[in-house]
């Protein structure tokens, strides 16, 4: 091992690479002594010999930056003298040129080729529906009118997961009313369906299938078992999906700007008293939102960031986190796109960044202060980026329209419960390190027939069981090392497996370790705000009464009030890990069976 400060070894930066953008990976570090240490950059093998004072300052470092910004980070994270600026300006530039930190040229030039591969087909568009009839024929009469206005014709895969006939009845009618929209109705009822075909050919997988595609039992809310179908029905193509009552006319976001950012900063939100308020700060764009989808969805990275260069407005590269490294990879395409959304969300869940919002809308808050008391009050709003947006490896939701690129197998979801749509990004995530998504620049309208009851400080919140399986799939990415999506899928769901067979001690720790990270986040991202000065205080009022909550809470017996029932959530990681384990086989006949 050479010394930290060997001359052949550690190379400075260019002058003409000062001025570029380095990325600071998620190091590895072994301890070699008292105040000596190894450090290790896991995306090019680098490793170098640091003293205690030089691995403090590297730590120091973090994201995307100049060499001269992480200079100025470390410093202030160090509190350094004036005197020491020079010698950490040095080594840090000695750490850029010897390979531990990483220039956005050279993440880019890890790209493949562009033209390695055409794009799958595009299947057409799967419209996921149940039991709202009166959704389904609003929404042809907007694709027909998309259709007339544009000449784009799109085949429609109608998904119907209606428990009562005379839903399916009226489905059908609508469709045949609008018969110049090319469509095919798909009865999720049938005995004929896609999972008798798929028992009747891999008998020894029944209880798996049954699992991910099975119909409803009881009050279950099979919102995974349409994802599970679309992924199966369409393998080896690109598909496009779209919820029963979200709109076609695609509107500005409140806050616009041309061009094309890289960046993992979440959208922001921004709360509206009415829904007229929200139309009028989003106003109509003429676009066609599938050809939008379809423009992106699929490309190879190389391509994808030729595209955007190329964009009015060209390319900005905001932030970038240490783990995404990863994503700049040979085979990174574009696995998901995604429209934004205005009117009412839908959610009746408590999301983190609804009490910890995204910097854009604390200064949106902070410049219209009125809108503060719309948070809790009101259910609309408008979630959008400014621009489009490269995001590497993280989708986040499945729900509205999305695109997905299911050329290579993408993975099974839940079938029944909520949060499949985040269960299914986080699992996409491990099994394709060097995914990315596409934001797309507009929002469309979510219909629903009646406003969702807001929550309130007081309404109790429980922690579901799938939230174990997303923070699991997250944590274990890193350790699945295995280069095969099929054998990537094989082991997170081992690991599955694993954690239903955990005792009720080790099992009631975990979920109350969850819980208390959970509570823990918020608390934390509450306090900030308070201490901001820029935001005003109606907000910080609700954060208070937020804060009071017995939700919030981080004694033992507040967090095992919150935590998801042991049962329940074994079977769950149980059946889950068992249908990863056998997805790939299943998906593999369904794409021999369909193309």
């Amino acid at each position: 091992m050479t010394a930290g400060h060997t001359a052949s070894g550690w190379e400075g930066a260019a002058p003409s690479a000062r001025d570029a953008i380095w990325l600071v990976p998620e190091l590895q570090m072994r301890p070699l002594a008292a105040r000596r240490c190894v450090v290790r950059n896991p995306s090019n093998g680098v490793m170098r010999e640091l003293s205690a004072g030089e691995y403090a300052a590297l730590s120091a470092c973090e994201g995307l930056g100049t060499l001269a910004e992480h200079t100025a980070r470390a410093v202030k994270q160090l509190g350094a003298p004036s005197e020491h600026q020079p010698a950490i300006r040095e080594f840090i530039e000695r750490c850029a040129g010897c390979g531990l930190l990483v220039s956005l040229p050279d993440l880019v030039a890890r790209f493949g080729d562009t033209a390695s591969e055409p794009l799958a087909p595009l299947a057409g568009i799967v419209l996921r529906t149940a039991d709202r009839p009166q959704q389904l024929r609003r929404l042809f009469a907007e694709a027909l009118e998309l259709q007339t206005k544009t000449g784009n014709a799109y085949r429609w895969h109608v998904f119907d997961d209606s428990r009562h006939a005379e839903s399916r009845r009226a489905n059908r009618e609508a469709m045949a009313a609008h018969n110049a929209v090319a469509s095919t109705h798909h009865d999720l009822s049938l005995e004929a369906s896609l999972e008798a075909m798929l028992c009747a050919t891999a008998p020894d997988l029944a209880e798996e299938i049954h699992w991910v595609l099975g119909p409803a039992r009881g009050n279950e809310l099979t919102y995974g078992r349409v994802d599970n179908y679309a992924v199966l029905r369409f393998a080896g193509q690109r598909v496009l999906l779209i919820d029963d009552d979200v709109g076609l006319s695609a509107r500005r976001p409140p806050l616009w700007k041309a061009g094309v950012e890289v960046t993992c900063q979440a959208e922001a939100e921004f709360r509206y008293q009415t829904l007229e308020d929200a139309w009028q700060a989003c106003p109509p764009l003429d676009l066609d939102p599938f050809a939008a989808h379809a423009r992106w969805l699929g490309l190879p990275l190389a391509e994808a960031w030729a595209q955007a260069e190329r964009e009015e407005g060209g390319l900005r590269v905001l932030d970038l986190t240490g783990d995404t490294v990863q994503c700049f990879a040979d085979d990174a395409r574009v696995l998901f796109t995604r429209s934004q959304l205005v009117g009412d969300p839908g959610v009746d869940g408590l999301a983190t960044e609804h009490l910890v919002p995204a910097a854009e809308t604390r200064r949106w808050l902070a410049a219209n202060p009125d809108a503060a008391r719309n948070a809790f009050d009101s259910p609309f709003y408008a979630r959008s980026g400014p621009a489009l947006r490269l995001t590497p490896n993280r989708m986040q939701t499945v729900n509205m329209l999305v695109g997905l690129d299911n050329s290579r197998m993408l993975p099974p979801t839940i079938r029944a419960g909520r949060g499949q749509d985040v269960l299914f990004s986080e699992v996409s995530r491990s099994v394709y390190p060097a995914g990315w998504a596409v934001k797309l620049p507009f929002a469309l309208p979510h219909l629903r027939s009646k406003p969702r009851r807001q929550l309130r400080p007081e309404d109790p919140i429980a922690l579901g069981p799938e939230r174990l399986l997303w923070d699991r799939a997250h944590t274990c990415a890193a350790s699945v090392v295995a280069q095969r999506p099929a054998d990537r899928m094989a082991l997170l769901g081992a690991l599955y497996v694993d954690l239903a067979a955990a005792g009720d001690a080790e099992l009631t720790e975990t979920l109350i370790g969850q819980a208390a990270e959970y509570v823990s986040r918020i608390v934390f991202g509450i306090h900030e705000q308070l201490d901001d000065p820029s935001l005003p205080s109606a907000w910080k009022d609700t954060l208070r009464r937020w804060h009071d909550s017995t939700n919030f809470r981080l004694d033992t017996a507040s967090l095992r009030a919150r935590i998801a029932p042991l049962d329940e959530t074994r079977a769950m990681a149980n059946a889950y890990g068992r249908a990863l384990i056998a997805w790939p086989r299943l998906w593999q006949l369904c794409r021999e069976r369909f193309q």
